[in-house]
């Protein structure tokens, strides 16, 4: 028996056409107006599509569209909120106008995941949340930024618990049509395919563009009918395990995305990537500077680095994306071939520890960008010493990667503190400054109308939770089934702990006195509840251990009711946890936590954190805002003394300030301390903060470089490529002779001032292309750790000598301590100095 498929299409009045155009970009999300607009058309409906308001339009009843076509109060709602939209569109932010950013100033932002709606379950966690919130940002700035990454035709991964103990796997197909995405056309109207080579097989690749308030974010798919079947599954999954169909995917992500804005006619200026993934994209661009604007490869790689920024996320070296060399060599032969390159030359640009047999994305990521970043200020540290084989003979602390720390959009906002912020800081709150005075005013907010947001919030989780249990139930012996407190209140404290689960956050260390754990659940006079959801990757063993322990307490000790796990952890699930808890549970074993954006969601909601004190908390705590958990060198990454720290703050702080209340049933000094956190948030941590401090650090200069650097036919680019020759062909014979006065058992007084000199063979350099500098540095040692504070003292030349050179300055000794003088040689052209960080010699 055949039946031959098609759909047919809903006929859309004239009237709705506006109803469909936004349906079609994500800024419903942003706006509850918007939002709310789908749900009273048709609030069941809307939830069962999983709030995909595109496929929402088309399985309304004829009947329904007729009726709403004609319904003019609806179609005036309608027209408001695009009126709303229109004006939210003609907001830039001053530093963009005053700096003169344009619409065509590009941004490409690359990244391996965006988590961007429910409805694309094509995210894993942090990484793509944060890709997603940089997206709205960059929509809500007016910054010119585009998306670039991949359509995964089965999504992440469906989570079902097995037996209640097993995580099982299944595919979360992608419907592309009834969806929000839509065809990328050629002037002709007919769908843009782009083709990349692998192995010597055409892959075709289709586009996608999904609209992000102003901005966009292209996907690329090889799942359609002119691919064999092997290219159409190269993406199907995010993270494949295995590893040739992952560098597959990335080929795809970086020289498949550079290929695909050449084809639509976007020429970014500046190419952001987020994570390593996408680093293949390097290439695409040697070969178009090579061969396009006749650049030589070091001019063309000097021109990559000065407008390439990379951010990296992963705070352990073993979790940065790397590949056998001989399978890139398999798959990218040809390219670099191309580019007058050998497969030696490109190892050397992702080897660390100058093992050519493994390449690091990562690596190559950093030798090609300038501007590179760590994601909290903590992560910062632990970056310079993951990369500091990049940069062999650089102090630690001078190690060219900066930090950025991580931030969350206003659509983790809830509507309930939404309307407190619009109505007592300011209508335009999302668009206002860190710095603004007016975030004081959350100090103002009437207590009463704090806890009254709050208890909505927590109404909305509570409902999710019993019909969790609801359908628990079902799976349950009658006997077994009577014992559950069901269904639930609201008035119980919540503790919220849902994320990606792996080893190192330790999902479970809750579990480490299990004793002392039930009696907390047990306790009817002052109930807390556990709520956790998350997903360990298929091939994270430890993960889906860990889940399999707290499914397994739960169960053994027929906790269902106040220790919930529930499934399929997403964009829709966390907001609800988020935003319906009163505490957030965060144990990551430090320093792994790059950053922790959760809490940052929570604390935006008047969510009181207890954290380990790593990642963003690090900066955000202040002992007024929720409570930290204080790590210990040294010590398993499951311990008492955290594991003890937790418990004795629930049992003993925590419970009690929240019961805490007055005779109108507030707990007031609870309520402070949600103020406080709320103002952390919103002055601290949002996605604002996070895109200006890109602005003025990265995108700004970087703009300048690419100004620079191309004027007049890439004269200055050119002219410092004559310079690196020079200093490269040179720099083994360059010799520092000595280095006086050795200080060395001498009596040293504070404000003593001494002359410093340094005599220099410069091995044929002209000396004009060096800078000589002593570097002071100053040390602190405390109980728990060595402070740094560090001085750089340009010398002069006083003399030439045929091929010698003699530096020379006064230094004055300021504070006392220890001591330390080094001198060294570099290039002055800072320029060269970053990109090739092997140009620097110290005296020994």
């Amino acid at each position: 028996m055949e039946f031959r498929k098609c759909f047919v299409y809903p006929k859309i009045p004239g009237s709705l056409e506006k109803l469909v155009s936004l349906a079609y970009n994500l800024w419903f999300t942003m706006d509850f107006d918007a939002l709310n607009l789908f749900y009273k058309v048709d609030a069941n409906l809307f939830r069962k599509v999983n709030h995909n308001p595109v496929k929402f339009i088309h399985l309304l009843s004829s009947e329904k569209i007729k009726a709403l076509s004609q319904d003019q109060r609806f179609l005036n709602e309608l027209t408001e909120i695009l009126e709303h939209f229109e004006e939210y569109k003609k907001r830039r932010h001053p530093l963009l106008v005053e700096k003169g950013v344009s619409e065509e100033d590009y941004i490409a932002y690359f990244s391996t995941e965006f988590a961007l709606h429910e409805s694309l379950p094509m995210y894993a966690g942090g990484l793509g949340v944060l890709a997603g919130d940089i997206m709205y940002g960059a929509s809500d700035l007016d910054i010119p930024l585009i998306g670039i990454s991949l359509l995964y035709s089965k999504g992440y991964f469906k989570q079902k618990l097995e037996a209640n103990t097993q995580q099982k796997e299944e595919p979360e197909k992608i419907d592309k049509f009834l969806n929000l995405l839509r065809e990328v056309k050629d002037e002709k109207g007919h769908p843009l395919i782009i083709e990349l080579s692998l192995l010597g097989e055409p892959v075709k690749i289709k586009l996608w563009k999904l609209e992000v308030g102003r901005r966009f974010c292209l996907f690329l798919d090889t799942d359609i009918s002119e691919n064999r079947e092997e290219v159409r599954t190269i993406l199907d999954y995010l993270y494949p395990a295995e590893p040739e169909k992952r560098l597959k995917q990335e080929i795809i992500l970086g020289m498949g995305g550079y290929l695909a804005l050449k084809k639509m006619g976007i020429e970014p200026k500046l190419y952001h990537l987020n994570e390593g993934h996408s680093a293949f994209v390097i290439l695409s661009r040697l070969k178009d500077l090579i061969f396009e604007k006749g650049l030589s490869y070091h001019e063309a790689r000097l021109f990559i680095q000065e407008t390439t920024i990379f951010t990296t996320h992963t705070p352990v070296i073993a979790g940065n994306e790397h590949f056998d060399m001989k399978l890139v060599q398999k798959y990218l032969e040809p390219e670099v071939k191309a580019l007058g390159l050998t497969m030696e030359d490109l190892a050397q640009c992702g080897c660390i520890h100058g093992d050519p047999s493994v390449f690091w994305l990562p690596a190559m990521a950093i030798r090609y960008s300038k501007y590179v970043n760590a994601v909290s200020k903590l992560h910062q540290i632990t970056t310079k010493k993951m990369w500091a084989p990049l940069f062999e003979d650089w102090l630690l602390e001078e190690i060219p990667i900066d930090y950025v720390t991580n931030g969350v959009h206003w659509r983790w906002l809830s509507e309930p503190f939404y309307k407190l912020l619009r109505d007592y800081v300011s209508p335009d709150f999302k668009f206002l400054d860190p710095d603004d005075p007016s975030w004081e005013e959350i100090f103002n907010i009437p207590d009463e109308e704090i806890w009254e947001a709050h208890k909505k919030n927590k109404q909305q989780l509570v409902n999710l939770i019993n019909k969790h249990l609801e359908e628990e139930l079902l799976k349950k012996p009658t006997k077994e089934a009577e014992k559950w407190m069901f269904p639930l209140k609201r008035f119980q404290l919540i503790v919220g702990c849902a994320r990606r689960i792996t080893g190192y956050k330790r999902n479970n260390l809750i579990l480490f006195d299990k004793d002392r754990l039930l009696r907390l659940l047990k306790d009817t006079e002052k109930p807390i509840l556990f709520v956790f959801a998350g997903k360990a990757h298929p091939k994270d063993i430890e993960g889906k251990k860990m889940l399999q322990e707290l499914l397994e307490f739960r169960n053994q000790y027929q906790v269902e009711d106040r220790f919930i796990f529930i499934e399929n952890y997403n964009l829709h699930l966390a907001r609800y946890i988020i935003w319906g808890s009163d505490v957030w549970l965060n144990t990551p074993y430090r320093p792994f936590e790059a950053s922790g954006t959760s809490g940052m969601k929570a604390a935006l909601n008047g969510v009181l954190n207890l954290s380990v004190l790593d990642g963003w908390w690090v900066e955000g705590y202040d002992g007024q805002n929720g409570w930290a958990i204080q790590g210990r060198e040294g010590l398993p990454p499951h311990n008492y003394y955290e594991a003890n720290q937790i418990y004795t703050l629930l049992e003993g702080e925590i419970r009690n300030l929240f019961y805490q209340r007055d005779e109108e049933g507030i707990p007031r000094e609870w309520i402070k301390r949600m103020k406080r956190a709320l103002y952390t948030a919103c002055k601290r941590f949002t996605i604002n903060r996070v895109l200006l401090e890109y602005l003025k650090k990265f995108y700004l200069p970087a703009y300048e470089r690419y100004r620079l650097l191309g004027e007049n036919n890439f004269e200055l680019l050119k002219k410092t490529e004559e310079e690196r020759k020079i200093l490269s062909e040179n720099w083994d014979k360059l010799k520092i002779l000595s280095f006086s006065p050795d200080l060395s058992g001498e009596i040293i007084w504070e404000d003593t001032e001494i002359e410093l000199n340094l005599e220099v063979d410069l091995g044929g350099i002209p000396q004009e292309l060096l800078q000589a500098e002593v570097v002071s540095i100053r040390e602190f040692e405390t109980e728990e750790s060595v402070e740094r504070d560090f001085e750089f003292i340009p010398l002069e030349i006083s003399k030439v000598e045929g091929s010698r050179a003699f530096y020379t300055t006064k230094y004055r000794f300021y504070g006392h301590g220890l001591r330390k003088l080094g001198a060294r040689i570099l290039p002055k052209n800072d320029i060269l100095r970053r990109a090739y960080p092997e140009l620097i010699k110290w005296y020994a």
